[in-house]
């Protein structure tokens, strides 16, 4: 295909055969071992020209022929095998002495290093007759780690290779992986193998590391099989050589392969391409350099491969020929092109891959070298604003072949819109502590791109994924451009997604007025049906928008008052929670009244509300209700009918007479005055007697209950809710329900003007019977002078009796009360007694048991538990800061 490498002379016609290759590459020195144990170094020329001269030769390096070589530059060491024997020289002498042996290990045929990334501990792994042994190179020297594995060879195991934690070796006619896990004690470091077969191989073995693909190369016949660290097969193509490989290296982007008779072969991996092809005479052994050279040696001569001198040249022509993805490998590994040059061959390539179909690969590499996004969806100008149309050329596209693009170009712009909002969230996250690094141009230019991305998303989504829309419409920062966007939804008939950008773009109106129209008519799509949807939005407007809430709340209104109340009171909200109250209930007191009394009852019950304008309202509303369903109830009522008990009614209006009782009895904030002004005076007693005790007018109240209803058993309840005896008034509430037996009011007193209810007679049993219950609560005294002089003793005697007990408890409990007082006043005086007879010495020498200075004429105090005296401040601190 091209010219790959040029061979280049090392050394040519050496005085010994060669039998060994490796190289340094930090100085890119080249070591040659001979068949009598001689090493030459060949070093590049100092002088700047090209070439190698001879830098050294060691002729007592090994006594016999030097069958491996392999340069360790990180422990400076130089590995050779000789005549079976591994040893290791330094790398830094230049006479190359030997360092250390491998005594135990003999025949050596053939060997990895291997270094932990964690520890950078090298090791070394060594097989010799049937069997692998594992070496730790430490103080410069070889020492035996245990190893153990599952596996027995039945033949010698060769072409060992290390990569991350896994041994690869070949064994007879087939590959195998060994997993290495260290199981070291305290005591003794050691590693175990579990060995797994991969496949079989005919004919040369050879394992190759592909580091930056994260790939493995297996030599079978003439091929090379391609797997990942794993031993796993992947989807690329396996490489196919014109004959079975003696030896392989592997130089980013290419496959060196030495094949018989001193072929040489390059091949790249991916596109599997034959790229060169040339003969080095009697060419025998392969050795990576540094990147881009490859060292050769036959026999008698040495050759360096350099892809550095032609890289220009080959680039050019790859480009040319679109060979694009070779020519981006090459030119990335050199350092001879340009960062522009890079991204100019680049884009060449997407565009190449668009031209082929293959967008999503295009995409993707438009993606990499952040290709401006407005110019890729410049080849879809449907998807630009109408002002950036008029520029862009459209690409004719098929109908299938569009609709992939469209797939392709969906991702891509998902991906760079994320890139473009972490941008801007960035931005936004340093703008609060004033270290935004984007200036005023770059931020208008990022939102615009955003504005146009988010434009083309929505077409491209609408003819490729609808179901995508609405969840691009929802982003937080959704950036389409408002107006194309509501053509665009409008002229599709997705009225769904049309309302979910008003309601991101928050307005408001417009949303509502969709909703509203849209839930009026019956074959609109379902998401419009019925009241939720327009519920759900007011509820999040807040006060800033309580007109507009009010304006869309009354169809819901009309419809259904329990629904359109929802809005307002709605406990899913927060934000209905915190409406201006006073504001909306004059909205439904002038517009909705029906909907007054189950909002003013969700304020005090539900949401504890403690403001006596509301409370007002609900029991004036409660009473205007009451009336006017008291008026019909009435007419069906017999002039002879007795009175009929709150609650007792049928219908509606019992219902509503409980929940004004309720209401009476649990609210504390009304005014009881302005409430009672508002009660018809002929009927409502209970709820007069609520009020007036409220009001603690408690003669008029329980008038109502004795005179009126005539019901024991409520005044007595009635007292008990009012009855503290800490309380000047309410404590003589009894009192006057035996009062208001023994001597009834005329029931006008509680402000019944009805003419036909005349004053009861005295109920002097009622009376007594309060005295039983509550003589305690009672003054008994006044109580039995109220009794008529006409009483029978035998009806007295069982309250008298009460009486009595009642009193001689009452003395008895202040007797003992008495004579608790006494004796603790007695116990203090003992106390000060004796205390005032102790004698306190307070000389020059007392010291503060505190702080340990002198007393002298300061405050103080003096602890009698052992008299120690100390500062009236410092006890003072003391006791401060002991916990109470």
């Amino acid at each position: 295909m091209y010219e790959a490498y040029s061979a280049n002379e090392v050394a040519m016609k050496l005085p010994l055969e060669i039998t060994s290759l490796a190289c340094q590459r930090s100085c890119g020195s080249v070591f040659t071992g001979s068949k009598v144990g001689q090493l030459f170094v060949y070093s590049p020329k100092r002088t700047g020209r090209r070439g190698f001269d001879l830098d050294n030769l060691c002729k007592q390096f090994e006594r016999k022929a030097v069958q491996d070589l392999a340069v360790c530059e990180e422990a400076e060491v130089l590995f050779c095998v000789s005549d079976g024997q591994m040893a290791a020289h330094c790398l830094k002498n230049r006479h190359y002495p030997v360092i250390a042996i491998l005594p135990k290990v003999k025949p050596v045929h053939c060997y990895a290093t291997w270094i932990r990334e964690d520890s950078h501990v090298m090791y070394i792994f060594v097989s010799s007759k049937k069997r692998l042994s594992l070496f730790k190179w430490i103080d410069k020297d070889f020492h035996e780690v245990r190893f153990e594995y599952n596996q027995s060879f039945t033949d010698k195991p060769s072409t060992l290779r290390v990569v991350a934690n896994t041994l690869l070796l070949s064994c007879g006619r087939e590959y195998l992986l060994i997993s290495l896990t260290e199981t070291s004690t305290e005591d003794e470091e050691s590693w175990c193998g579990e060995c797994r077969r991969l496949f079989e191989f005919s004919d040369n073995p050879a394992i190759l590391e592909i580091g930056d693909r994260n790939l493995l190369g297996f030599s079978h016949g003439d091929s090379l099989v391609l797997t990942n660290f794993q031993g796993q097969k992947t989807p690329l193509a396996d490489l196919r050589f014109s004959d079975v490989p003696v030896d392989l290296v592997y130089d980013s982007p290419y496959v060196v392969a030495l094949l018989p008779r001193g072929q040489v072969e390059v091949r790249s991996l991916n596109p599997p391409y034959l790229i060169q092809s040339m003969v080095l005479s009697k060419a025998a052994l392969l050795s990576p350099g540094n990147a881009g050279y490859v060292f050769v040696s036959g026999p008698f001569d040495v050759w360096m491969l350099d892809a550095h001198s032609n890289i220009r040249k080959n680039v050019s022509l790859l480009v040319a020929e679109k060979q694009f993805d070779l020519a981006i490998q090459i030119a990335e590994l050199s350092n001879v092109f340009s960062d522009e040059n890079k991204l100019e061959i680049k884009r060449q390539a997407a565009l190449n891959l668009f031209q082929r179909k293959k967008f999503e690969e295009s995409f993707m590499l438009h993606a990499e070298i952040k290709t401006d996004v407005i110019t890729i969806i410049q080849m879809f100008p449907e998807f630009l604003p109408e002002k950036l149309q008029k520029k862009a050329a459209a690409f004719d596209l098929p109908a299938n072949d569009k609709k992939r693009a469209l797939l392709a170009l969906g991702n891509y712009l998902s991906a760079v819109r994320s890139d473009l909002s972490k941008q801007l969230d960035h931005h936004n996250r340093e703008k609060v502590n004033n270290q935004s690094t984007l200036n005023a141009e770059d931020l208008k230019n990022l939102h615009i791109s955003l504005q146009v991305v988010d434009t083309a998303l929505l077409k491209c989504y609408l003819q490729t994924r609808p179901s995508l829309v609405d969840s691009l419409l929802r982003l937080h920062n959704n950036s389409c451009f408002f107006e194309d966007a509501e053509s665009i939804l409008l002229a599709e008939n997705r009225l769904p997604s049309l309302f979910i950008l008003y309601e991101s773009r928050k307005k408001h109106e417009m949303a509502l007025e969709l909703l509203k129209t849209q839930a009026q008519d019956p074959d609109s799509d379902p998401f419009f049906h019925g009241f939720n949807q327009t519920i759900t939005y007011l509820q999040t407007l807040g006060n800033t928008h309580l007109e507009l809430i009010c304006k869309y709340a009354r169809w819901v209104l009309d419809k259904d008052i329990d629904s359109g109340l929802e809005i307002f009171i709605g406990e899913e909200s927060e934000v209905a929670r915190n409406l201006d109250r006073q504001a909306v209930f004059a909205f439904l007191r002038s517009n909705y009244v029906a909907a007054v009394i189950p909002y003013l009852e969700h304020l005090v019950y539900t949401w504890k509300e403690t403001r006596q304008v509301f409370h007002d309202a609900l029991a004036e509303y409660y009473i205007i209700r009451v009336k006017l369903l008291f008026q019909d109830y009435v007419h069906t009522f017999p002039d002879d009918e007795n009175i009929i008990r709150v609650g007792d009614e049928d219908g509606e209006l019992g219902k509503m007479r409980r929940q004004l009782i309720k209401f009476l009895q649990y609210s504390h904030y009304y005014s009881p005055q302005a409430v009672l002004l508002q009660l018809n005076n002929c009927v409502f007693y209970e709820e007069r007697a609520l009020l007036l005790g409220r009001l603690k007018h408690h003669e008029q109240a329980l008038a109502i209950y004795t005179s009126i209803l005539n019901d024991f058993e409520s005044a007595e309840e009635y007292c008990r809710i009012y009855y503290d005896r800490n309380d000047e008034i309410n404590s003589q509430v009894y009192l006057c329900l035996f009062r208001a037996f023994v001597k009834p009011s005329d029931p006008i007193i509680a402000g019944i003007l009805e003419k036909d209810l005349p004053t009861p007679e005295p109920d002097v049993l009622s009376a007594i019977r309060v005295l039983n219950r509550h003589a305690d609560k009672i003054d008994t005294a006044y109580a039995l002078q109220l009794i008529p002089t006409d009483t029978l003793l035998s009806t007295l005697s069982k309250a008298l009796h009460t009486v009595l007990q009642t009193t001689q408890d009452s003395a008895s409990a202040f007797a003992l009360q008495r004579s608790i007082s006494a004796r603790g006043i007695a116990s203090h005086r003992e106390r000060l007694r004796h205390v005032l007879s102790q004698r306190i010495v307070v000389g020059n020498a007392s010291e503060c048991c505190k702080c340990g200075k002198r007393i002298g004429n300061s405050a103080f105090v003096r602890y009698p538990t052992d008299g120690s005296l100390a500062h009236f401040g410092c006890h003072k601190d003391t006791s401060e800061k002991i916990p109470s």
